[in-house]
């Protein structure tokens, strides 16, 4: 996705951008190639921050903030999402949990909502930590809510089916910061001050702002308690923040289970790759059980984890 993202947003720019970030990466040693997306949209906004804290780089600011406008305007054009492989995946979740009346965690750095739209089509509740109809504000705690009916006999009793509590770490498009508030509203006129940490690899000072902090707080409270079993799809870990926060301690003390799907085995993964709880299948590789097997592998493409799901 990341690749994708970096070809979409260069292609919006114009040729006076282009050249000054040609520029910034020769000095750094690195080429640009924009057909291939590489260095990939992280690399390249932090390499940009770096050229504006030494200074010396005529426009590096407007740039910053042309890279920041077209990302959000690449993720904002999909108006059409293709929902067929999260339709299918809600499906065989709620085929296999039987109406039981549990809770799945879905933990995502995606800003898309196909979670959300594919969630009211499969008739699953989904609940993110907003409330309200139609401009709906944000209290993290709303997830702990139990939902249900008063019998008429005056006792409770709760919706006996599968639902699902979504965190989003960096945000979704569907969020927007005014004042002091978070709000969420599907509003299409409503544009501006969107609530996202955009890609770059230096994001951990973002997430040290409301509302991501309180979302990592909450997500790593909850990540070895109520969540022991994570499986990971098309995560390559390379954000140490959240590696950090959410899984290293909990991998050293064996309170949670991680089965990761990347397409590579990058050097975030290897470090994690001590943990005896920490299995992984990259493309080429199959590390579980401490143990490593050769082989070709494509559960990384989420549309082929779902086929396999079901």
């Amino acid at each position: 996705m990341t690749y994708q993202l970096t070809i979409d947003v260069l292609e919006k720019l114009n040729s006076t951008e282009i050249k000054l970030i040609e520029k910034i990466l020769k000095a750094e040693g690195l080429n640009l190639n924009v057909s291939k997306g590489e260095p990939d949209i992280e690399i390249i906004s932090d390499k940009l921050n770096q050229a504006k804290a030494r200074g010396g780089y005529a426009g590096v600011n407007l740039l910053i903030d042309s890279i920041r406008k077209q990302i959000v305007s690449v993720i904002s054009e999909i108006a059409n999402p293709n929902l067929e492989w999260h339709v299918n995946f809600l499906n065989g979740l709620k085929k296999r949990m039987q109406h039981r009346n549990e809770s799945v965690w879905i933990f995502t750095t995606n800003y898309d909502l196909l979670f959300e739209f594919a969630a009211s089509i499969v008739k699953i509740p989904i609940f993110n930590g907003f409330e309200g109809i139609a401009q709906r504000f944000f209290d993290i705690e709303r997830l702990e809510l139990t939902y249900g009916k008063i019998k008429p006999n005056r006792t409770f009793e709760q919706l006996n089916e599968p639902h699902i509590n979504l965190i989003k770490l960096h945000g979704s498009t569907s969020w927007f910061k005014e004042s002091n508030n978070i709000i969420e509203s599907f509003s299409p006129e409503k544009t501006e001050n969107r609530c996202m940490i955009l890609p770059k690899r230096t994001k951990v000072i973002e997430t040290l702002e409301s509302p991501y902090d309180k979302l990592f707080r909450y997500a790593s409270s909850v990540i070895g308690k109520q969540c022991k079993f994570i499986v990971s799809c098309g995560y390559s870990y390379r954000d140490k923040h959240i590696n950090d926060i959410l899984f290293s301690s909990k991998l050293r003390d064996n309170s949670i289970r991680v089965f990761a799907l990347s397409k590579d085995e990058t050097p975030e993964i290897i470090q994690l790759k001590d943990n005896p709880s920490f299995h992984y299948m990259v493309s080429n590789k199959l590390h579980y059980n401490g143990k490593d097997t050769d082989g070709i592998f494509d559960l990384w493409d989420f549309k082929k984890f779902i086929e396999l799901f079901n």
